[in-house]
């Protein structure tokens, strides 16, 4: 198990548009602003680790092979 195995994708997401709008808005000071954009750069780069399929194969499965293999 990875260390990113935990990772909430949903959570972090949203805390980078938080990050972003913030940001976008303009009323924080440079230090503030200088904190933010270090909290968004690790949290883009756990994002970019935890999505890193490598060189895996992508394989599509349709709604009733995935109703088959639960099934078993």
């Amino acid at each position: 198990m990875s260390q990113h195995d935990d990772v909430d994708i949903g959570g972090t997401i949203d805390r980078l548009e938080e990050i972003a709008e913030t940001l976008e808005d303009g009323e924080v000071g440079l230090e503030t602003a200088k904190e933010l954009r270090e909290e968004a750069d690790e949290k883009l780069t756990v994002l970019r680790d935890t999505l890193d399929v490598g060189d895996g194969d992508i394989i599509e499965i349709d709604g009733d092979e995935l109703d088959e293999e639960t099934a078993e």
